[in-house]
């Protein structure tokens, strides 16, 4: 079985708040873990950016439904790619706290989401906000 991981952003078609955000990451980890999908979502600005990993059909058929998905607009995808081992294997779906003072302990996510180089950036040095990810495990909503 073929594994994969896409990044994409997406805007959100109107402004969620933090509890529309957790509504939404209840549902996402529900179905997630019944497909062995994993990743992490961050919201900034009414952006979405989502990291997504699994087998290749089961993200495939994920991205299908995102596509089509009311609740955002504009999906850009910015790497698609096979990849030997998942970074996020121990979240079903683990958020970014959009809030959180302490999110200036990852550089790569002090830019804007909207810019292509701060895309860039994070998708670039992604296994290091990986790993101040789980080792600051109060920057996430777990």
């Amino acid at each position: 079985m073929k594994k994969i991981r896409v990044i994409y952003t997406s805007q959100a078609a109107k402004h969620f708040s933090q509890r529309d955000l957790l509504d939404l990451l209840h549902d996402c980890r529900a179905y997630n873990s019944l497909d062995s999908i994993y990743g992490f979502l961050y919201y900034k600005d009414n952006i979405f950016f989502q990291v997504l990993e699994g087998e290749t059909k089961s993200v495939e058929g994920l991205l299908d439904r995102i596509e089509k998905d009311p609740r955002h607009f504009n999906l850009k995808i910015y790497f698609k790619k096979s990849v030997e081992n998942y970074l996020f294997s121990n979240w079903s779906m683990g958020c970014i706290e959009f809030n959180n003072p302490r999110l200036s302990l990852i550089p790569s996510l002090k830019g804007e989401l909207e810019s292509k180089e701060n895309i860039e950036r994070i998708i670039n040095n992604l296994p290091e906000i990986t790993s101040l990810l789980i080792s600051n495990p109060e920057l996430n909503l777990q």
